[in-house]
C-alpha cells in the first residue's frame, strides 16, 4: 500500500471569484497545517416503518459545507496579499482598513491543495476568521478559518516557486512592541482575532450560493508581567486604544486599535514564578475611529 507524506503537499491561492485559473501567476504558500474539507450532511426520513431499522433508500444528501483552517507563518510579502482578504479592502498607501463586506476581488479567492495523491480545489472562498498569535521565542503565526462554496478534485497544480526575497522572511515575536494605556508593555504572548462571522446561504441549493459577513468582532489578548495596577483597574468604557507593532529593518506591520474595552480581572498566583496577568480586550469604534486599522510596509 502506498504511503503519502504531508511533507510533499503544496498550497496555492488564486485571487477573485471562480472560475479559478491556477497557473504560474497563482500565489504559492508554505504552511504548517490545513483542515479544508467538504462535509456532506446526510439525513433520512426517520419515519415509522414497522421496524427499528433505518433504510438506505430513504437517505439523501441535503447540503455540502466547505470550511477549514489554514495555519501558516506569514511573511511581510504574504501579508500584502492576505490583509485585503481578512479586512475586505485593498491597500491604500500601506494602509488596510475595514470594509462592510468581503465581496469583490479583495475578499474572494480560490484554494488549491495538492495532497500528493489528489488535488482538491475550494471555490469562491472568504476569510471567516483570522487569528494572529505569537509567544516568546517563536514566530508570528496566522490561522485562517476559511469558508467556501464548492469543492472539485483533479485540478492541475501549477509549477510554482516559493519566494526568496528579503520580505519573505517572517516576523519573530521579539520584534513586537505592545502599547496599552499609553505605555509600552513587556508581554509573553499575544493573540489578535478578526472574526467576520460569515454565514453561508444555501436556500434551494446543495452548495452555498452566497457567503455573507454578518458581524465583525475584533479582540486582543496578551499576557503581561504584573508590574502595575493600571491594567487591572481601567475605567469603562475602556482605553483610548493601543497598538501592536512588528518591525524588521524597513519592514513593519502596525495593528492600531480604536477603543479597547475589557473586564477588569485581578491577577492570581500559580506558583513561585513570576506573577503575570492576562488582558482580554474587545476593540470597538470611537466616533470616526475604526476598531482596527493595519498599516503594513513590506518594502525592504
Amino acid at each position: 500500500m502506498a504511503i503519502y507524506s504531508g511533507s510533499q503537499a503544496q498550497l496555492c491561492i488564486e485571487p477573485g471569484a471562480s472560475a479559478h485559473t491556477f497557473n504560474t501567476s497563482s500565489e504559492p504558500y508554505e504552511f504548517l497545517s490545513e483542515t479544508m474539507s467538504r462535509t456532506d450532511t446526510v439525513v433520512d426520513t426517520n419515519a415509522i416503518r414497522g421496524t427499528r431499522s433505518h433504510a438506505k433508500e430513504t437517505t439523501r444528501v441535503v447540503r455540502k459545507d466547505i470550511a477549514g483552517t489554514i495555519t501558516l507563518i506569514p511573511s511581510p510579502a504574504d501579508l500584502n496579499l492576505w490583509l485585503p482578504r481578512i479586512l475586505g479592502t485593498a491597500e491604500s498607501s500601506d494602509s488596510f482598513t475595514l470594509a462592510e463586506t468581503l465581496a469583490g476581488t479583495a475578499g474572494i479567492f480560490g484554494v488549491l491543495i495538492n495532497r500528493v495523491q489528489q488535488t482538491h480545489e475550494y471555490k469562491d472562498c472568504v476569510v471567516n476568521r483570522a487569528t494572529f498569535r505569537g509567544s516568546s521565542g517563536g514566530f508570528v503565526e496566522l490561522s485562517l478559518d476559511i469558508i467556501g462554496k464548492d469543492e472539485a478534485t483533479g485540478t492541475s497544480f501549477p509549477s510554482l516557486t516559493l519566494g526568496t526575497a528579503a520580505n519573505n522572511a517572517p516576523y519573530v515575536f521579539s520584534e513586537g512592541v505592545l502599547t496599552l494605556v499609553s505605555a509600552t508593555r513587556e508581554f509573553h504572548d499575544f493573540e489578535i482575532t478578526i472574526d467576520n462571522v460569515v454565514q453561508s446561504r444555501f436556500a434551494d441549493s446543495l452548495v452555498a450560493t452566497a457567503l455573507v459577513a454578518t458581524d465583525r468582532i475584533v479582540t486582543l489578548r496578551a499576557t503581561t508581567p504584573y508590574v502595575a495596577n493600571d491594567l487591572t483597574n481601567e475605567a469603562a468604557p475602556g482605553t483610548a486604544g493601543g497598538t501592536l507593532v512588528f518591525t524588521n529593518g524597513n519592514m513593519s506591520t502596525t495593528f492600531t486599535f480604536g477603543n479597547l474595552t475589557k473586564n477588569n480581572v485581578s491577577p492570581n498566583i500559580s506558583g513561585k514564578g513570576e506573577i503575570n496577568m492576562t488582558v482580554e480586550y474587545i476593540a470597538r469604534t470611537s466616533s470616526t475611529t475604526k476598531e482596527l486599522v493595519v498599516t503594513h510596509d513590506s518594502t525592504t
